[in-house]
């Protein structure tokens, strides 16, 4: 008996007691076993519908009975999920709305193409179908569900093999850039179980990799971009991962094997490991950072985003691996731990982001620094020699040094002769813990040109950490004003008003009901707000209201 509900935003189903279960109705007898070929899960009819595949069954409750032209008494629900050679003249879902109706025929023209079951048309391509295909899912979330079934249609049964294989690609990407919706999941779920389950079928190791997909865009949403030209051209070849170097400090590169749905976390859990980091916690202080060039901005990516959207034909992005937070205590586990948090800290240092107390009498601040410049030349297996001009490298960029260069030098020689018996590691690792005692170790400092704030001085160091946003002097490294990280409530970016000027951050805080507002000016506008969210989001639960959520 067919439903009275009509639902114009969806798929109707053709019955009210459509199955609501985790897995289809009509498998009882499937749940014990998945073993035996998928095709012989496809020899249901009107008169044995518990043998139905779970595609069938799907078909059973949302098709259209017009599809095939047979009666609903002697209707073949089997056939229906199987490879065609003809193309579909209506959707095989039963929609209300015609639009839906007409952009589904083009997708199924698109796939047959795709998959060499009709001859390409004129201007067309390959990776043309197959962007066509995806961009209708990504940009009609009403005929994800559509799509799954007409490619899931094409690989059942399919005679030929190239067209199997393509198919079964196809179907891996569309898995991972959109989910299908809770109507379909359940459907989808077992037909691909039951496949991955059968050491006998030869796509078997395919649908694992669809489940995999499926359960991923499901639990964190799909890709944002269809692949590029590069991904397009490796997909269509069968090469499903890629070596990307990650740039670690120091400017060494790491290469990583990623695959078409690799996350940030996956990476950073990846290279942690090498580090010798196993406590999933100090792992969430690492963030992917993605990287343009050749401007140099960049931002923190949130862990569930896909490393493949920042991948572009151009190369005009690179991606790099920093520690943002320092929640626990550092433990040095290996060779390549040191140097990952020497290079940070000391890019940090020289460049000025990590601040060095205030010059108080001069004479704890030279030997501070003395010291910190000998263990950089012994790091560097430099011997005990080091020129006045050398030392230069080894000064970080603070006013008033250039005046105390030869008192700093001749206290460095009588510090690099008392470090003779330091090894390169001992010397970066006394370095680290030297820098670690500072009073801002672990905050990420930015140089603001403007801070809306009374009392906050123009230039400004604006210092983002686990204690909030902190307004500094930059020389004196008084604190000019600070919002506790609790009481931040949103943020957004703000482009420059005028060509020539730097754009802002915008932060909502105190009172949710009347909250005040702070503008920073900055070149690091976007760096700072992402890396802002990305401790509140971790710190503070349930993430606050921001402007550049985790998928934009």
């Amino acid at each position: 008996m067919r439903s009275t509900k009509s639902l114009s935003t969806g798929p109707i189903s053709r019955y009210t007691d459509s199955p609501d279960s985790e897995w289809p109705s009509g498998e009882a007898s499937f749940r014990g076993s998945a073993q035996g070929s998928i095709q012989g899960l496809v020899l249901g009819s009107d008169h044995n519908l518990e043998n139905l595949s779970p595609m069938a069954d799907f078909a059973m409750n949302y098709f259209r009975m017009e599809t095939v032209g047979l009666t609903p008494s002697r209707r073949n629900f089997s056939e229906m999920v199987q490879h065609t050679e003809v193309p579909i003249q209506e959707s095989l879902i039963l929609y209300s709305d015609p639009e839906l109706n007409n952009s589904s025929v083009q997708g199924f023209i698109s796939l047959m193409q795709f998959m060499g079951d009709m001859p390409m048309k004129s201007k067309n391509t390959q990776p043309g179908c197959l962007s066509h295909i995806l961009l209708i899912g990504k940009e009609n979330e009403l005929l994800r569900d559509e799509l799954y079934c007409q490619v899931t249609k094409q690989t059942t049964n399919n005679p030929t093999r190239s067209s199997c294989i393509l198919g079964w690609r196809l179907l891996s990407l569309m898995t991972g850039f959109f989910p299908c919706t809770s109507t379909l999941e359940p459907y989808i779920t077992r037909h691909l179980h039951i496949i991955s389950q059968d050491h006998g079928h030869p796509y078997q190791e395919m649908a694992s990799v669809c489940m995999d997909n499926l359960q991923r865009s499901l639990s964190f949403g799909g890709r944002r971009n269809i692949p590029s030209h590069v991904e397009m051209e490796a997909i269509l070849a069968g090469r499903t991962s890629r070596r990307i170097p990650i740039h670690l400090p120091g400017g060494v590169e790491y290469p990583t094997k990623m695959h078409s749905f690799s996350m940030a976390a996956d990476v950073v859990a990846d290279i942690c490991k090498k580090m010798g980091i196993s406590n999933t916690t100090e792992m969430k202080d690492f963030f992917i950072f993605a990287n343009r060039v050749p401007v140099g901005t960049g931002r923190p990516l949130h862990p569930e985003e896909y490393l493949f959207d920042f991948q572009l034909d151009d190369s005009s992005i690179f991606l790099s691996l920093r520690r943002v937070m320092w929640r626990n205590a550092l433990s040095f586990n290996s060779d390549l731990y040191v140097d990952f948090h020497y290079q940070q800290l000391l890019g940090d240092y020289l460049s000025g982001r990590l601040i060095l107390p205030p010059v108080v009498g001069g004479s704890s601040s030279v030997q501070q620094i003395a010291e910190l410049s000998a263990l950089q030349h012994v790091a560097q297996e430099q011997g005990d020699q080091l020129s006045l001009p050398e030392i230069k490298q080894y000064l970080p960029s603070q006013d008033g040094l250039s005046r105390k260069l030869e008192e700093i030098h001749s206290f460095c020689l009588g510090q690099i002769v008392a470090m003779q018996s330091l090894s390169p590691q001992d010397a970066k690792t006394q370095f680290i813990e030297r820098l670690s005692t500072l009073p801002f170790f672990g905050s990420n400092n930015f140089l603001a040109k403007k801070v809306s704030q009374r009392g906050c001085p123009s230039p400004c160091i604006v210092s983002i950490s686990q204690e909030g946003v902190l307004c500094l002097h930059p020389k004196t490294q008084e604190r000019a004003f600070l919002i506790p990280l609790a009481d931040v409530q949103s943020m957004s970016t703000i482009p420059p008003k005028k060509q020539g000027k730097v754009p802002a951050v915008g932060i909502n805080y105190g009172n949710p009901a009347h909250p005040n507002k702070v503008t920073i000016h900055l070149t690091e506008a976007k760096e700072l707000c992402h890396i802002l969210a990305l401790i509140m989001e971790e710190l503070i639960r349930p993430p606050i209201n921001s402007s550049i959520s985790n998928r934009h």
